[in-house]
């Protein structure tokens, strides 16, 4: 990762529906520092979106995903020194 992105890996996510409203609540567990344990992991803040905003999200994401694997394609990979799932 470059330096100047920010740097919280998040350790899973929760999802829950409000159906009455119509909305969604996402929340991203994160490690704030690299010493950090997962069972210490910050919680994260609940982020609320209506179901086309998570439509438009999903679609956003499997954008990206598009993109890095047509990338990892391209490039060639070096043995012992490339570990895409590397997190502190």
């Amino acid at each position: 990762m470059g330096d100047d992105l920010f740097q919280f890996p998040i350790t899973g996510w929760e999802i829950k529906t409000e159906p009455i409203d119509g909305l969604l609540s996402v929340r991203f567990p994160f490690l704030s520092h690299e010493q950090q344990k997962l069972a210490e992991a910050d919680p994260g803040r609940p982020y609320v979106m209506q179901a086309e905003q998570a439509r438009e999200l999903r679609d956003a994401l499997s954008r990206a995903i598009e993109r890095l694997e047509d990338q990892e394609l391209a490039t060639p990979l070096l043995a012992e020194t490339y570990n895409p799932f590397l997190i502190y």
